[in-house]
């Protein structure tokens, strides 16, 4: 979460094998150009970048980039 603004606490998402806690922050948009029809970061459905973790000791993961494909899937 290095370099990442406004964090905070999204909530806890309760699995069946094992317990997710979500934050969410803004980053800088780091030029990376997915492809023409990605948002870039920090705009739209990429306004917020999420990290997770299933325990508070251990590092977080960010999550990547919402896709279009993602989206789809997700319907």
């Amino acid at each position: 979460m290095s370099g990442a603004d406004k964090v905070r606490f999204v909530g806890k998402i309760y699995g069946t094998e094992q317990d997710y806690w979500v934050l969410s922050g803004c980053l800088d948009d780091e030029g990376e150009v997915l492809s023409k029809d990605v948002e870039r970061r920090g705009r739209g459905v990429n306004q917020f970048v999420y990290w997770v973790t299933d325990n508070l000791l251990n590092d977080w993961i960010q999550l990547p980039d919402c896709r279009p494909e993602h989206i789809t899937h997700a319907m």
